[in-house]
């Protein structure tokens, strides 16, 4: 359904989803056009906070700069899970395209930063060509998430995949990888697009519910973020 008159978002540009593609949750009048979808949006922003002020238990020797002990990476991929908590979150409450647009911007951020983080090595310039090549990837992105916004999910999963793959390779070529937290964050995932794929086809709960796929989808993505992040931090279990 389009947006109320009522709405404070009714004058701004749509989300490309609108006026009735956007997820199972039924789209209210006022403020927040999607509560559940926008509330469970700031479990990534919880995460984030986490991210930039946590310090790693354990020493670990890696071939490469470990996000948590390396503060413009540890602030990097906290920044990746603001924009991300805060784009869905303000995407989900307009449900305009300016949200849509943070919104994809924060899973680009996240996911450029999995893909880089693979191929990054301890050379004492590693983080500083890190900084300028997620710099630079994530305006081309950008620019294409605003000329061609159709293709902004296909991307990202494609992105997220790459980066994945040259992640669990990478940790192949090592003696020290322990691919347990790696693995539990993959298949959190998984989980989550599933259904994520449920809640786009109107699959589950009233959409009136206060229970919302997407809002698992959240839920079950931050989960995911804060698994990888301890990943990178070198620990070795789950627990």
């Amino acid at each position: 359904m389009p947006q109320s008159s009522s709405s404070p978002w009714s004058t701004w540009r749509p989300a490309t989803c609108m006026p009735d593609h956007c997820f199972n949750e039924a789209v209210r009048p006022g403020l927040i056009a999607q509560p559940a979808n926008t509330w469970s949006s700031l479990g990534f922003v919880l995460v984030a906070v986490v991210v930039a002020t946590r310090r790693p238990r354990l020493a670990v020797t890696a071939d490469r700069p470990l996000v948590a002990s390396t503060p413009a990476l540890r602030a990097l991929l906290a920044l990746a899970l603001l924009v991300t908590g805060l784009g869905s979150a303000f995407y989900h409450a307009s449900l305009t395209f300016l949200g849509q647009t943070a919104d994809v911007a924060g899973m680009y951020l996240l996911s450029t930063f999995v893909i880089l983080y693979a191929r990054t090595d301890a050379r004492a310039d590693a983080v500083r060509r890190f900084v300028i090549a997620y710099a630079v990837f994530n305006a081309v992105l950008l620019v294409a998430l605003v000329l061609v916004p159709e293709l902004r999910r296909q991307l990202f999963a494609v992105l997220l995949l790459i980066g994945l793959v040259l992640e669990y390779r990478r940790g192949a070529r090592s003696s020290a990888f322990a691919p347990r937290l790696l693995l539990a964050s993959t298949l959190s995932l998984a989980v989550a697009y599933v259904i994520w794929i449920g809640d786009m086809r109107h699959v589950g709960p009233a959409p009136t519910s206060w229970l919302q796929g997407h809002a698992v989808w959240h839920l079950l993505g931050a989960l995911s973020t804060w698994q990888l992040a301890r990943y990178y931090e070198g620990r070795t279990a789950v627990g």
